[in-house]
């Protein structure tokens, strides 16, 4: 995905461990002070515009993300959702472990377990996660056993008794069974951010993280925020298939043809969208698939979600749900690119 006028390409990409340093780029003084950052967090680049008379550096959004980071990484083994997948009894005395939780289990409720964070061991196995692959395709035996714990909901009522505060305890109960965020993390954090600058007094603001964007208020010139989405292919391009205004909403883009594996002995592709029945990579007819909805990190997983989900099962539940939109791009480049949208 790339930001229309922004001469930056941006690359969507995994949650990594480490969040990388930020650089305040200006600030520039008017009857409202807009503040602009950009940078490099989670493997990928960022780029936010503040607009009202909040005070706020880089140091600041480096220390939110960091903490997020802290919660939320896999790849960080003192964080909480690693001491929690590793069977350690968490006081969750930090609000987005909570939050993350209910997120989850709503994103699982809402696509009917299309995404399901009890993956995380089959997600591992292919290696989509912090370790090397140990599955290959038709390891069927194997990807069974990893399955065992794949729909088991019984992780539901932690997340609905968290509430953030240290007194109280959680646990994984059933042995084996381990969570996995990723597919709404990186959305989340922007949440994050754009809650902070909120907090902190901003009027408006634009927050993206590898192109994940989510906007509110109203610029000071009246200008709505614009998005553009970027073609679906393995090489980075600016050409762009559609353009979208996004006016306090948020938006985001799964895709496989950037994040995929090969398989050493055939030479085939297979993308990171797992099938949650099964546990084998997603046959999906959806190349591209960008959600617009209220959260980012809602939308990140729904993103995530239609791409398991194909078109079709895409479009009904789209259809059911109007206040979502949506542009799922399907077809190939040798036989033509089809765009599918919601949007007017």
């Amino acid at each position: 995905m790339t930001l229309v006028g922004n001469p930056h390409l941006l690359r969507k990409a995994a949650l990594a461990a480490f969040f990388g340093a930020l650089l305040w780029v200006s600030g520039c003084q008017s009857v409202e002070e807009t503040l602009y950052f950009e940078g490099e967090a989670q493997a990928t680049t960022f780029h936010i515009t503040v607009y009202g008379d909040a005070r706020i550096e880089a140091s600041d959004i480096q220390r939110w993300l960091a903490e997020y980071n802290h919660v939320a990484s896999p790849w960080d083994s003192t964080s909480l959702i690693s001491a929690l997948n590793g069977r350690a009894v968490v006081a969750p005395d930090h609000p987005y472990l909570c939050e993350m939780l209910k997120i989850g289990r709503e994103l699982h409720r809402m696509t009917d377990g299309a995404l399901d964070p009890t993956l995380a061991p089959v997600i591992e196995a292919w290696g989509f996660g912090v370790g090397p692959a140990t599955l290959r395709p038709g390891d069927t035996l194997a990807l069974e056993a990893l399955m065992e714990h794949v729909g088991d909901t019984s992780w539901f009522s932690m997340a609905k008794a968290c509430t953030g505060k240290s007194v109280m305890k959680i646990y994984l109960e059933r042995a084996g069974m381990q969570l996995n965020f990723m597919s709404f993390s990186q959305g989340h954090s922007v949440d994050v951010v754009l809650d902070s600058l909120k907090a902190r007094g901003a009027t408006a603001a634009f927050v993206e993280i590898g192109g994940e964007v989510r906007t509110f208020g109203q610029k000071p010139d009246g200008s709505p925020f614009r998005v553009g989405i970027e073609q679906p292919r393995e090489a980075k391009s600016e050409e762009l298939l559609e353009t979208v205004e996004l006016q306090e909403r948020a938006l985001a883009t799964s895709g496989n043809y950037r994040n995929y594996k090969t398989d050493p002995a055939t030479g085939a592709h297979f993308g990171h969208t797992l099938d949650a029945r099964t546990g084998w990579p997603a046959q999906t007819d959806v190349l591209s698939a960008t959600m617009i909805g209220p959260t980012c990190a809602l939308a990140d997983g729904m993103a995530t979600a239609a791409m398991a989900m194909g078109l079709e099962r895409t479009q009904t539940w789209l259809s059911a749900h109007p206040e979502w939109d949506a542009v799922l791009i399907y077809g190939s480049e040798e036989e033509g690119l089809q765009v599918w949208s919601t949007l007017k």
